[in-house]
């Protein structure tokens, strides 16, 4: 009891820290099998400019085996992370770009509510870059809000949570590699993740696994009978049926992290 007492003051005494950085970044956007997960991280500029010199860049750029060193450098120094993990079936439920603006913004909302000492949110752009600076304009209204494409490259913070993101997917990749056999890297222009599922439709062509995102328009040729158009669920308001959003898969009470 008494570690967790110390590590919760020591959680407190960073997020009161004046000037600090929140970057934002996802992994997983674009492959047809497995989840979309986002990350942020909240650290002093101090702590970014330590995580700089040991490595920490864009996870594009860097090797498996150099994600997993540099998250435990991450975690060891960040006041902060977030980490929400969308599995297939809420990104088949929900326009992409919406889903990524909302999770942003839930992200910067968690963070500026544990974090009274934040002051700069940097976000990777998606669609428009202005659209997702006004989003996180709302969810962190005391904040200096950047987005940029390629700020993940630009921006250490940003560095910093494409990396956790990136490893917190990759994992997830691995866990279903050993549970359904999948193979490759799970993207559409995969050519071992296209025989895969090629294999997986030829076994169960009426229902397809879990792990597919079954929108996903590859299926159209690949596997006609898993394929569904996109349509968003929807709810009843008080002005009658809307969209669904990020809101109605979050749990009601709790953190997502």
């Amino acid at each position: 009891m008494a570690g967790k007492s110390g590590a919760l003051r020591g959680l407190v005494e960073c997020c009161r820290r004046p000037g600090l950085v929140l970057g934002i970044d996802e992994a997983g956007r674009g492959p047809i099998v497995g989840p979309m997960v986002a990350a942020g991280v909240v650290a002093d500029k101090e702590s970014l400019e330590e995580l700089r010199h040991v490595g920490v860049r864009d996870s594009k750029l860097l090797e498996p085996g150099q994600r997993r060193r540099l998250l435990e450098e991450i975690l060891g120094k960040a006041c902060y992370v977030v980490i929400v993990v969308h599995p297939p079936a809420v990104i088949d439920s929900v326009n992409l770009n919406r889903l990524e603006y909302e999770t942003f913004s839930h992200i910067a909302s968690r963070a500026r509510l544990l974090c009274p000492g934040l002051r700069e949110v940097y976000a990777d752009a998606v669609g428009p870059p202005q659209r997702l600076a006004a989003v996180l304009a709302k969810a962190a209204p005391a904040a200096r809000i950047v987005v940029e494409s390629k700020a993940d490259r630009r921006y250490t913070a940003v560095s910093a949570a494409s990396i956790v993101a990136k490893v917190v997917r990759d994992e997830e990749i691995e866990r279903l590699r050993r549970a359904y056999g999948l193979r490759g890297s799970g993207y559409p222009t995969d050519p071992e993740t296209l025989q895969w599922l090629r294999e997986a439709y030829q076994r169960s062509p009426d229902t397809p696994p879990p792990i597919i995102r079954v929108t996903w328009g590859t299926l159209r040729r690949l596997a006609p009978n898993w394929y569904h158009r996109k349509q968003a669920k929807t709810g009843t308001g008080k002005s009658g049926s809307r969209q669904a959003s990020l809101l109605d898969y979050l749990p009601k009470t709790g953190d997502t992290q």
